[in-house]
């Protein structure tokens, strides 16, 4: 399998390919990359609490995207991020699984809380993250359906060059 298939020149197209493991619930993934995961339920749930559940892949896809398209656009501006933590939570109504035809299934909130230390400008952080949360392919995908709520704290260095402590909230949303 390729890693990913360029359709044109702008379009790329991802896989991965899953398959059961027998009568438990363990379940093999295989990127195209060649890269093996593995995805299961805790015990709670009737699982064997071997591998991640995908409420946690999901978790960890939305986590490591936004911090990953950082890096990577701090690269491109040559702006440098010392730190960079996200803890991403999600909430849901659990008889949306149980009871799909009478309650909704789904997150019924996504929250990204994002730490970052840095000795750049605070007006350069605020261009970057406002690119990188209108380009970050996971949250994008996600906040057409959900808004996402970010809540970052940094440092940063202000117009007269003092460090500075800066906060954001900011309600993430992408319309189609």
């Amino acid at each position: 399998m390729e890693p990913y298939i360029v359709v044109d020149g702008y379009t790329y197209r991802f896989g991965v390919r899953a398959s059961s493991l027998g009568d438990d619930l363990l379940t093999k993934v295989q990127t195209f990359e060649g890269h093996t995961l593995y995805v299961d339920e805790p015990k709670a749930v009737e699982g064997l609490g071997r591998a991640p559940n995908p409420i946690e892949m999901f978790l960890s896809s939305l986590a490591s995207c936004f911090i990953i398209t950082l890096k990577l656009h701090s690269r491109r501006f040559k702006t440098h991020i010392d730190l960079v933590e996200v803890l991403a939570e999600g909430s849901f109504d659990i008889r949306g699984f149980l009871l799909p035809q009478k309650f909704r299934s789904g997150f019924t909130s996504l929250s990204l809380n994002v730490k970052m230390r840095s000795k750049e400008n605070c007006d350069n952080l605020i261009r970057l993250l406002e690119r990188v949360t209108k380009g970050w392919v996971v949250g994008s995908t996600v906040s057409n359906a959900l808004p996402i709520q970010l809540n970052l704290e940094t440092t940063c260095v202000d117009a007269e060059g003092n460090m500075k402590e800066l906060s954001l909230k900011e309600l993430i949303k992408t319309t189609t």
